[in-house]
C-alpha cells in the first residue's frame, strides 16, 4: 500500500523534517552530528523553506547550523572554560563584571541577533 504524504492545514505537502503546529506555526526539526535536535519556527511555510535553505547552505559550506542559534551566555560559558593565562584576580574581575552588566540584560539572546552599534 503506497504511503500517504503528510500535508498542512491548507493541504500543502510537507518535506522530511517539517511539520504544522497546533497553532497555525510552522517548525523544522534536524540532528547535528553530535545528535543533538534543534528546531525552527516560522509562520508561513515559504519562510521555513528559507530558513531550511539556509540551514543546508550552512552544513554544505563546514559552518555548524547550531551556531546560529547560540546565545552569548553559551558563548560567555565556553569561554570561561578555555580561559588561559590571566591572572586570578583579572579572571574574577571578569567574571563579576559580566554576571553583573551582561547576562540578565542581553544574555539570552542569540549572537547572530547582535549588531554593532557605534
Amino acid at each position: 500500500m503506497p504511503r500517504t504524504k503528510r500535508k498542512d492545514k491548507s493541504r500543502a505537502v510537507l518535506r522530511t523534517g517539517e511539520s504544522q503546529r497546533a497553532d497555525g506555526t510552522y517548525q523544522f526539526r534536524w540532528t547535528d552530528s553530535n545528535h543533538k535536535r534543534f528546531c525552527v519556527y516560522a509562520k508561513t511555510l515559504d519562510e521555513l523553506r528559507y530558513k531550511e535553505e539556509q540551514i543546508k547552505k550552512d552544513k554544505s559550506d563546514g559552518i555548524k547550523t547550531e551556531a546560529r542559534y547560540t546565545t552569548v551566555n553559551e558563548v560567555y560559558e565556553l569561554w570561561k572554560e578555555l580561559k588561559r593565562g590571566l591572572k586570578n584576580n583579572t579572571f574574577e574581575n571578569y567574571k563579576y563584571m559580566y554576571e553583573t552588566f551582561v547576562r540578565h540584560q542581553i544574555g539570552s539572546k542569540t549572537v547572530s541577533s547582535l549588531k554593532k552599534q557605534t
